[in-house]
């Protein structure tokens, strides 16, 4: 089981990949990968991967609760 410091740590990993998705759908969704059927291709798997990510992130927080709760009792 990793420590809460390496918790944190994959946390601020998987919220900056999300900011990039995020900036990147933003992006084609306000046209800049132009009309075409692979811009909505792309921008679909990119929505996928975000939603991914988005679960993996909320399973992460949860760790994070549950080790941020043993060590509060540890310390108790």
């Amino acid at each position: 089981e990793p420590g809460l410091a390496q918790l944190r740590k994959e946390e601020r990993s998987l919220s900056a990949r999300r900011t990039r998705l995020h900036n990147r759908i933003d992006f084609l969704r306000s046209g800049g990968g132009g009309d075409s059927v692979e811009a909505a291709e792309q921008l679909a798997e990119l929505e996928r991967e975000e939603r991914e990510l988005s679960d993996q992130r909320r399973e992460l927080h949860e760790r994070i609760e549950v080790a941020e709760a043993k060590l509060s009792r540890a310390e108790d």
